[in-house]
């Protein structure tokens, strides 16, 4: 039999309209395993039962969970890149910029529980899978890049720019982990945005 012919068998066994389920439908239920549980949670069989599916729908999108990992994986980087657009820094005043960025970084990322989640076991999953770690790899230099070519404007040294931006980089990541669903975290954020802007223009050439 073909592989078509298969892939078909296998989407058909799928019931009812649930047999129209997209790749992403899967990935976004296996974010939600992952944020619950980590990749150790990720199961195709919990998976289906979630979307109230056979496995044979699974198949259809997936070769194996391999291939799912792999997919989880590409669209979390693949996301994390795009979502840099949002605050690229626009050649405006510096400190405006920074404290825009800080403000939608710390403040929007509090809010977003399970993306912080992810984050984190993506991370976890990082440290014993070299896939994973290529990715995080790839998604933290994009992200100091980008703060590099905001502190670019405020210092000529390229090692102090690189420090900075590094530094606001693990300060962000830590405050989003320390801040994400407290309660009246509005105040902290604020504090700790300030806090930051102040450490960063501090270092701006004499």
């Amino acid at each position: 039999m073909s592989e078509a012919k298969t892939r078909a068998k296998r989407s058909r066994s799928a019931t009812g309209d649930k047999s129209q389920l997209t790749r992403d439908d899967w990935l976004d239920a296996a974010a939600g395993e992952v944020a619950a549980g980590g990749f150790s949670h990720l199961r195709v069989l919990t998976l289906a039962k979630k979307l109230g599916v056979t496995r044979g729908s699974f198949y259809w999108h997936f070769r194996d969970h391999e291939d799912l990992v792999v997919s989880f994986l590409n669209r979390w980087r693949d996301r994390r890149l795009h979502e840099l657009q949002y605050w690229k820094p626009q050649g405006g005043d510096v400190e405006t910029e920074l404290r825009q960025i800080l403000e939608l970084l710390l403040t929007d990322a509090a809010r977003n529980v399970r993306r912080l989640q992810v984050e984190l076991a993506v991370r976890d999953f990082a440290r014993r899978n070299t896939y994973a770690a290529e990715l995080v790899a790839e998604v933290d230099e994009a992200r100091i890049s980008q703060n590099a070519s905001l502190f670019s404007r405020i210092s000529s040294d390229p090692e102090r720019t690189r420090d900075l931006s590094l530094l606001l980089y693990v300060a962000t990541i830590g405050s989003q982990v320390v801040l994400t669903g407290r309660s009246g975290e509005e105040d902290d954020i604020g504090r700790i945005e300030d806090l930051m802007a102040r450490i960063v223009m501090g270092q701006r050439d004499s």
